[in-house]
């Protein structure tokens, strides 16, 4: 098990890089192994692994002494692979729920609403999302998504465009009788 040696002085940072790489060449593939035997998957256990060794690093730049870097990892490791897990037989028991449930009828206008907010860009699809569903303002909405105002009216507005042609919206009543299919 590898433990980090002491610095001596405060000023240097507490993970250097040649702990890093020490840690991948003589303990990564031994946790990565043990957390495989866990989780049953190995792209699991490395996605883990990595997670918790990427968390370490950025701890230590903001001061946290990680003493025993091993024995961290793999807590965290081990934490973050019990979270996926939870989510995924969470996930697995709502899909059953659904599956047994009897079928509801969900209106064909919902459906392609749906639709068409899915096959908007993605910034566009996050947008409606937080102004349309959330009912977030324009600059809450530009804080909740890291981006300008400008960014959330300009996005707001192509994702309307883009949603009025595809459900066929029409100003005129009488135009959009006559441009939907019978």
């Amino acid at each position: 098990m590898w433990v980090r040696p002491d610095r001596g002085t405060t000023e240097d940072p507490l993970l250097q890089e040649s702990d890093i790489a020490r840690f991948l060449r003589e303990t990564y593939p031994r946790i990565v192994g043990a957390l495989t035997l866990v989780v049953g998957s190995r792209a699991a256990a490395e996605d883990a692994v990595q997670e918790a060794l990427a968390r370490a690093w950025e701890g230590s730049e903001r001061g946290t002494d990680i003493d025993n870097l091993a024995a961290w990892v793999t807590t965290v490791s081990l934490n973050l692979s019990r979270s996926a897990l939870r989510r995924r037989r969470a996930e697995s028991r709502a899909k059953e729920r659904l599956r047994s449930e009897p079928a509801r009828q969900v209106p064909d206008d919902l459906l392609d609403l749906q639709e068409a907010v899915a096959s908007l860009p993605r910034r566009q699809r996050e947008v409606v999302s937080c102004r349309y569903y959330l009912g977030l303002d324009t600059a809450e909405t530009a804080a909740a998504l890291g981006v300008s105002e400008g960014t959330v009216k300009t996005s707001a507005f192509r994702a309307r465009q883009t949603l009025a042609a595809a459900l066929t919206i029409h100003d005129d009543p009488e135009e959009a009788d006559h441009a939907r299919p019978r």
